[in-house]
């Protein structure tokens, strides 16, 4: 309860003060000017080569910071210019290494960015002095060019564009004192984001011998088998994710993040809460990361649920068994009990994990072709009632990832050493058995390809030692499980994408391997997906979807009963995102 206050206080905070970090879209005119000027080496610490951007689309205050940079450079070309002209009588020019299309593009970027360059600290009184040497050194020009009755014509003419230019870029730059003050206060905000995803969900398959008219369950007032889910209504209406996040900067190098998921079929969950710290002693591209975050393995598992094509993550990659509505992944409530047919994902509560993690980018943050990262966690993900430590280990994560043929492919590797606190075996009389440390060794592959008529195509496999029963409910010595899926997407137009999918989980990936009599085949689950997205405007999305179990519900079932069936499910949602 003192969390959702304090977070409700902080809520009411930003409503007053903050300003959402919207993306700059694709189609503006900022991206060509700063290509542009990336091109001729106006943009500090970056080299002079195009596709500056690769395929990203950066925020507002990406592309601040990049504006920043830009002033930054034309600031040091002209204290060399200054520099050299202390040692030799300057030639009649005044524009310094910067023409005047250059200039003109700088004033309508700082124009345009104004609000955002204060927030993050660029300074404007410096960016006024800037252009009062520039006016200057017009004045410089005007002198010089009496001394070369030759050029005086032109160097008269440069003059005169330049300082109208300057005139230009003086009330570009012109801020009053409540301007001033505002934007100060602004960039003290927090901002806030997230996204809401409401759906109507509901199975094919409405037979009442697994899908009764009214739920069923529990000793209380209301049946605890709720909907849509084998042994509840077929269909029903719900909020999936509901997300709440709020971030902004602690000081000149760290920034935080908090995020809240309200969903309407369960808990309030704390999802993220995590620093991330710049500037270490280390070269620029490191990072830091310290709390509760997403770590980096593989792309469906980290990836967020706002952007992926499908409602749900692939089968052996989710952290949830709202992936599983088709298949059978219900648990015992007696430690070390199996439950014969179930199976559970690889990733179960761990979308998120409590550890630290540090991150190289290279060539730089803002379009990172390469990155590594190593983090170490935990190992036993989140809940919405916390979660400690379970045993004396720390588990370790790693990847490696970059993009070759101009964006076009990533490919990424990742690997994952850690233990998990499992039963040892089945109950004594009725009582459980002691815990004992399951190992998981997982290593992955994955790939990512835009082809030149726009189809994304994405291709992941993870596989490895799992020492753990389908269900997790036991340890199962020396046990190896494996997990992969294929995705497709392309747009039919520039507001509709539709995308197919086909995913396959094996918790048991070796043979002779039984767990409650059934074999890896038996216990292996397949989906088949596809479906539309389509986007109303930037923060509005549309999604029809259908995911179709190419195995049975529950492989223990007898032949020819309802519970041996193959399922389908229908997912109809609207996302809003702010």
């Amino acid at each position: 309860m003192r969390l959702i206050t304090l977070f409700g206080l902080m809520l009411l905070s930003a409503s007053v003060l903050g300003q959402v970090a919207r993306d700059v879209p694709k189609e503006h005119w900022a991206y060509e000017a700063v290509e542009s000027l990336a091109t001729k080496g106006l943009v500090k610490g970056y080299p002079a080569e195009g596709n500056f951007f690769g395929k990203r689309t950066v925020t507002r205050y990406e592309m601040a910071t990049i504006v920043q940079r830009v002033l930054t450079r034309v600031d040091e070309l002209l204290a060399a210019k200054a520099d050299k002209s202390e040692a030799k009588e300057p030639k009649p020019t005044a524009t310094d290494g910067v023409s005047k299309a250059e200039l003109d593009e700088v004033r309508k970027l700082v124009s345009e960015f104004k609000i955002e360059l204060v927030n993050i600290g660029a300074d404007l009184i410096k960016v006024k002095a800037m252009i009062g040497d520039l006016n200057a050194k017009v004045e410089g020009a005007v002198a010089t060019a009496g001394k070369a009755a030759t050029d005086a014509a032109d160097a008269k003419k440069e003059t005169g564009d330049l300082r109208a230019e300057l005139n230009d870029l003086k009330e570009g730059f012109t801020l009053s004192r409540v301007e001033l003050e505002a934007l100060q206060k602004d960039a003290k905000a927090h901002k806030l984001s997230g996204y809401i995803q409401a759906r109507f969900e509901g199975f094919d398959n409405a037979q009442r011998s697994l899908f009764p008219a009214i739920g069923t369950g529990g000793t209380g007032q209301t049946p605890t088998n709720g909907g849509p889910r084998v042994g509840g209504p077929a269909y029903g209406a719900l909020i999936r994710r509901a997300r709440l996040k709020l971030g902004g900067p602690i000081s000149n190098r760290a920034d935080y993040t908090l995020q809240l998921d309200v969903p309407s079929t369960g808990a309030v969950a704390l999802k993220d809460a995590y620093v991330v710290v710049n500037d270490l002693p280390l070269p620029d591209q490191f990072q830091l990361t310290v709390g509760q975050f997403a770590f980096p393995f593989g792309i469906e598992l980290p990836a967020s649920s706002s952007t992926r094509e499908t409602p749900e993550r692939a089968l052996g990659f989710s952290d949830s068994t709202a992936a599983s509505a088709m298949f059978l992944s219900s648990v015992s409530g007696t430690g070390g009990t199996v439950t014969k047919g179930s199976v559970v994902p690889l990733w179960l509560g761990q979308d998120r994990d409590n550890g630290a993690m540090i991150t190289y980018s290279g060539p730089n943050y803002l379009n990172p072709k390469t990155k590594i990262s190593l983090g170490l966690l935990n190992g036993d993900g989140r809940g919405a009632g916390g979660v400690r430590q379970s045993n004396q280990g720390i588990d370790a994560v790693v990847r490696a990832q970059t993009s070759l043929l101009d964006d076009h492919l990533d490919i990424g590797i990742s690997g994952y050493y850690g233990t998990m606190a499992l039963r040892g075996g089945s109950p004594v009389g009725g009582t459980p058995v002691a815990f004992v440390n399951a190992y998981r060794m997982f290593g992955g592959a994955d790939v990512r390809y835009i082809s030149p008529w726009g189809t994304t195509f994405r291709a992941e496999w993870m596989g490895g030692l799992y020492e753990s029963t389908p269900d997790r409910a036991q340890y199962l010595k020396g046990n190896h499980a494996q997990a992969w899926y294929l995705t497709a997407k392309h747009p039919l137009s520039k507001r509709l994408d539709f995308a197919v999918k086909y995913d396959e989980f094996m918790p048991i990936a070796g043979t002779g391997v039984l767990a409650a009599g059934l074999s890896r085949h038996e216990l292996t689950r397949k989906t088949i997906q596809g479906g539309f997205l389509y986007y109303l405007d930037d923060a509005t999305r549309l999604r029809l979807w259908y995911a179709r179990g190419l195995t049975p519900y529950d492989a223990s079932a007898a032949a020819g009963s309802p519970l041996h069936q193959r399922l389908g499910l229908i997912t109809t949602e609207l996302q809003i995102t702010y």
